[in-house]
């Protein structure tokens, strides 16, 4: 009796030990996702064939490692992942790992350029609320003067121009073929003749796009640390002109004197 314990106690090891686990993934489709669309699939789990219940790991990111969701879920019971905007368009893959164990497979989701203007007061904001990097060409135009600026803005990024014009209200209309903004007396404050856009991290530096606030005397004084680098050796240049200039007709004079 003893002996056929062993003899069952062996094979049920072996049996342990030689056990066949394999693992996939189904319901994956071959057409690309849409924003806003569910990704459902099942991890399939067997042992010896037979379906099993386990905790399996779930990897899913995009191939170039922008956006990634680890999640663990139930073997052969339906999962899914909402595609939301922010998730980069292109190819991605999806891997499902149960002890040494592990599958991987791929999907597409579709690319979806959108963009969002708007104008807030004397600002142009370029928001890009598709899932790739926007890089159209946007023409803006300020009363009748039309000008076009390239774009490449990133996913869920934006980008802010300062609008300028000699001081004045103008009718401004922005679009880049498909997304248009249309916005009429909009009240500017610019220098001299110059009629576009700006980007608002450089006015800082070339002072470009006038001041803040035209009533204010103390914002019309432009200090020396936002002038251009240019300006600032022209006139280092000629304020050192000037200390030569002067120096040779104090030596002049004292030779006459001499």
């Amino acid at each position: 009796m003893k002996r056929i314990i062993i003899v069952l106690v062996l094979l049920f090891s072996i049996n342990l030990v030689f056990a066949q686990t394999s693992i996939d993934i189904s319901g994956l489709k071959n057409e690309d996702y849409s924003i806003g669309e569910d990704l459902s699939y099942v991890v399939i789990l067997l042992e010896d064939g037979v379906k099993i219940t386990q905790d399996v790991e779930v990897t899913i990111k995009d191939a170039l490692n922008k956006k990634e969701i680890k999640k663990s879920i139930s073997s052969n019971s339906q999962d899914f992942i909402v595609i939301e905007s922010n998730f980069p368009g292109g190819l991605w893959t999806i891997k499902a790992t149960y002890q040494d164990a592990e599958v991987e497979r791929t999907f597409l989701i579709g690319e979806n350029a959108e963009v969002e203007f708007l104008i807030e007061e004397d600002e142009l904001i370029i928001r890009n609320k598709g899932n790739v990097r926007y890089t159209k060409t946007v023409q803006i135009k300020i009363g009748t003067e039309t000008n076009s600026y390239v774009q490449n803005i990133g996913v869920g990024e934006e980008k802010k121009l300062k609008l300028i014009s000699p001081e004045g209200f103008y009718n401004i209309e922005v679009t880049d073929g498909k997304t248009s903004i249309k916005r009429q007396n909009i009240q500017l404050f610019g220098t001299g003749n110059v009629i576009g856009a700006v980007d608002t991290e450089l006015v800082g530096y070339t002072g470009f796009a006038g001041v803040t606030n035209p009533t204010n005397p103390e914002d019309q004084s432009t200090s020396l640390g936002r002038l251009p680098l240019a300006l600032v050796f022209v006139a280092a240049v000629t304020i050192l002109g000037g200390l030569v200039l002067v120096e040779r007709k104090i030596s002049k004079k004292k030779k006459n004197m001499g």
